[in-house]
């Protein structure tokens, strides 16, 4: 079943009001306990001086043969018994000893045995498995001590009753509290619903912000959320697109340059001719897929936030890697290639992806090699810095201009008059690894402001 947040906030805070009102019912229950045993522990001794107050006066009579009393009492012997007129007097017990410890008078819920010792005041005592509740008290004439007890479970029974009381309410006003939380809750969250219609609503390609303003303080972060993932996805389509139109625009010079050539393969007359027009076509299927595979490296950098943590790349030997690789190259143009590593005892090492800072080295050694005409030279350094590692290339060719510099970052930028064929991406795909790797990409002129000079400095 799936979850539902107003049965949730239902159940939540019915069982708020179901436990607070259950504390308060404990609360009211043993304070009500204590306020009672109080009360009747001042009942008790009200009672008990009470009657000793009157005993002087009920014994002379007894003893003058007095009959009027008969109707409230039965005699036993010394002893007189109380009949019990009321509903919770068996309860209670009422005994008076004489000074030579004989029982002149009790109730007829109180045992014949003393409820408590001789000693005046309150106590706790058992009878019969029974708790009592008792107050000893001596007459004026201290000749009679009077005890009055009372069992614990009638203080209970009262006590119990109060919370009782107090649950009533609970057991009928629940389903209609239940009810009116689920009213409430269903009109707290009427905001949430409008903005699920809104949202609803919108066409795939509406990715306006949604309003702020009228929404409740508690979803604001949600739509905050919202807002920005509209905005990152706006970005990304629009992104996107220009990407689509610019790779289209840009593919479509070297397919047509290879159909062009291919065609003059088939018309061609003479060996030679075909020849030289296949070989255009090889060189540019190269050049195809050497764009589209930019084109894609790209397209996997692109969504790129972060790279995952806890990975340390050692840059000497990736630069010995690339070096390595494209010595063939240099070779053929008839190119120098040397590597400069500072002696520092210590790796030269960043956190980072290895895969991608391979790819970041291949593209500066590749447009290193590709701009430096014939004889020239290329050269790798990897150098620690006061805070990080340094990594340049350096090349004898025809530079960059100093205005135009920034402008080399941009996609299927290519400077004019270089006599070189390229994409224009591979300065972008440096950048965008740069980024990702919190480093930043320099550009300027060699030694003697020769060539260009492409540093990457890592922190």
């Amino acid at each position: 079943m799936r979850p539902s947040l107003r049965r949730r906030l239902l159940f939540l805070l019915s069982g708020a009001v179901i436990i607070a009102w259950l504390a308060t019912a404990a609360f009211t229950y043993f304070d009500a306990r204590h306020e009672i045993g109080e009360i009747l522990d001042a009942q008790l001794s009200q009672s008990a001086s009470l009657i000793a107050a009157q005993l002087e006066h009920v014994f002379d009579e007894e003893e003058e043969g007095e009959a009027a009393h008969e109707n409230q009492r039965h005699q036993r012997g010394n002893e007189i018994v109380l009949p019990p007129q009321y509903k919770h007097e068996r309860k209670i017990a009422v005994q008076v000893w004489d000074r030579q410890g004989r029982l002149r008078l009790r109730s007829a819920s109180a045992p014949e045995t003393r409820l408590y010792g001789e000693s005046e005041g309150h106590g706790n005592v058992m009878i019969g498995g029974k708790r009592w509740r008792v107050f000893s008290r001596l007459d004026e004439s201290r000749r009679y001590l009077v005890q009055v007890g009372e069992r614990h479970e009638l203080r209970e029974e009262l006590a119990e009753h109060v919370a009782e009381h107090l649950l009533y309410p609970l057991y009928f006003a629940l389903p209609g509290l239940a009810l009116l939380i689920w009213l409430v809750v269903s009109a707290g969250l009427a905001p949430l619903a409008g903005i699920t219609r809104q949202v609803a609503r919108r066409a795939p390609d509406n990715l306006a912000r949604l309003d702020e303003e009228r929404a409740p303080r508690e979803i604001l972060p949600l739509i905050a959320a919202l807002n920005t993932l509209f905005g990152r996805v706006g970005a990304s389509l629009e992104q996107e697109r220009r990407f689509t139109a610019d790779a289209a625009h840009e593919l479509r010079t070297p397919l047509a340059a290879v159909k062009t050539q291919a065609q003059v393969a088939f018309g061609a007359t003479h060996a030679a001719e075909r020849d030289r027009a296949l070989a255009n076509v090889v060189a540019g299927a190269d050049r195809a897929t050497r764009l589209a595979e930019q084109l894609l490296m790209l397209a996997r950098l692109d969504p790129q936030t972060a790279l995952p943590p806890g990975q340390t790349v050692d840059l000497l030997p990736l630069a010995q890697q690339g070096v390595a690789e494209i010595a063939q190259a240099a070779a053929a143009k008839n190119i120098e290639i040397g590597l400069t590593a500072a002696e520092t005892g210590t790796a030269p090492t960043v956190a980072g992806d290895a895969v991608l800072l391979g790819v970041l080295l291949r593209n500066l050694l590749d447009n290193a090699v590709r701009y430096t005409p014939a004889g020239g030279e290329v050269d790798v350094a990897v150098r620690p810095t006061g805070t990080g590692v340094s990594l340049a290339v350096t090349d004898t060719g025809p530079g960059i201009p100093a205005e135009k510099c920034e402008r080399a970052f941009d996609r299927f930028y290519r400077a004019l008059g270089s006599g070189e064929e390229g994409s224009g991406l591979g300065l972008s795909i440096v950048r965008r690894i740069a980024d990702l790797h919190r480093a930043r990409v320099h550009l300027g002129p060699g030694p003697d402001g020769r060539g260009l000079r492409v540093e990457v400095t890592f922190s």
